[in-house]
């Protein structure tokens, strides 16, 4: 065994014998707790000797109980309580005029669907000739496109010119206008 190793071994022994002779005094100087329990007869009070006691009667007699006296100040005791408002109450004219709104509503067709904003955003253009190419961006991917070209089937581009992009959301065959920024036009040609 090395000599570090024996050391270490030797403290660890010595703190280990300490820890127990500490141990055996402390037990050694607590003093044993002595049950010492008595029985006190408790004394009664002139009003408690008018009382009748209970273990000699099998039952309880309910006149001595008195009633009980109730305030009207004390309110509503078993009133349910939220913290949603209340809702005001209506008459019945008015409960008949807010159904027939409800009924002229259900019976209106639903509003005409609109196209999703346009997710592109202009990037530049290429003029080669008579022929215009744009290219647009949206979050994932980049797009070429000529007049008349389609965008994944969803959009086709029908005019352009150096403000605007006219495409048409082709599901629902709407029109939707892109706006170019002038300086960044200028600046890609």
């Amino acid at each position: 065994m090395e000599p570090a190793e024996k050391k270490r071994k030797l403290m660890l022994g010595g703190a280990l014998f300490l820890t127990l002779i500490a141990v055996v005094m402390v037990e050694d100087e607590e003093n044993p707790a002595v049950d010492t329990t008595e029985t006190i007869q408790p004394t009664r009070s002139s009003t408690e000797k008018n009382r009748v006691d209970i273990n000699t009667i099998d039952a309880l007699e309910v006149d001595l109980l008195g009633q009980r006296t109730f305030n009207a100040e004390a309110g509503e005791l078993f009133k349910s309580t939220s913290w949603t408002p209340e809702r005001p109450k209506i008459s019945l004219q008015q409960q008949q005029a807010e159904l027939e709104k409800q009924r002229a509503k259900a019976k209106a067709p639903p509003p005409a669907p609109k196209p999703p904003p346009l997710p592109f955003k202009y990037i530049g253009k290429i003029i080669d000739g008579n022929k215009i190419q744009v290219f647009l961006a949206d979050s994932e991917q980049n797009y070429v496109v000529r007049l008349g070209g389609h965008i994944e089937d969803q959009y086709r581009i029908d005019a352009m010119n150096d403000e605007t992009i006219t495409l048409t959301y082709l599901p629902l065959d709407a029109k939707q206008t892109l706006a170019i920024n002038q300086n960044e036009a200028r600046n890609t040609r």
